[in-house]
């Protein structure tokens, strides 16, 4: 029986001088590098927003190609774990993206609900278009202003309601909208000038645009 060098032994791999001891691990095949390149793409555009969505199919693509090389034993055993580790991630980035959505779409539905009294105010050197959001807010409604003052009392959603004007063609005189509230306090205001000027001015109180 031959002799076994006492490092061999505790290490159970050859030593130099034996068969083998200088031979290379085996290389890494196609699909457990798949795995870690799609994985790592995936858990980088998952913090990216609205990009991020994409990752729940690549980390998908990620975690399903680790786990076939990892049962089919494939050499480089560290890629794969690596495309299933940050497949993972992910995924769980991608699920805590549509939770955060599906809570924001609930409170701004509720806050659509809600209602206010509040009046409308558009002030014109010129003709001007008058365009706002009362409680409908799929319905937008538009008022030709040969000049002067417009005001409209309305019930307004307190988060989507809004009035905004535009000049009319060959007007470049000053416009100012302006919303306040049951209680007389100014909401919002804005003003322009010029051929083709724009106001918007929202409810949503502590916003002045």
């Amino acid at each position: 029986m031959s002799e076994q060098h006492p490092n061999q032994l505790r290490s159970g791999y050859p030593y130099p001088g034996q068969p083998g001891w200088n031979q290379q691990p085996p290389a890494a095949t196609g699909m457990t590098k798949a795995a870690m390149i799609v994985g790592i793409i995936a858990v980088v555009l998952s913090f990216i927003p609205f990009v991020g969505f994409i990752s729940f199919v690549l980390g998908t693509i990620a975690v399903v190609l680790g786990i076939i090389a990892l049962v089919k034993k494939r050499p480089r055993k560290g890629f794969a774990l690596t495309g299933l580790i940050t497949g993972a991630v992910a995924l769980i980035v991608c699920v805590v993206y549509i939770f955060v959505l599906i809570a924001f779409a609930h409170v701004v539905k509720q806050g659509a609900g809600q209602t206010a009294p509040y009046t409308y105010t558009v002030t014109g050197e010129g003709a001007y278009t008058v365009n706002y959001l009362t409680e409908d807010i799929d319905q937008v409604t538009t008022q030709e202003v040969k000049g002067g003052t417009f005001t409209k009392d309305v019930t307004a959603s307190t988060l989507f309601g809004l009035v905004g004007a535009t000049n009319a063609k060959g007007n470049t005189g000053e416009i100012t909208c302006k919303v306040t509230d049951d209680q007389g306090s100014v909401v919002s205001t804005k003003t322009s000038s010029g051929s083709a000027a724009q106001v918007t001015c929202p409810v949503v109180e502590g916003i002045t645009k």
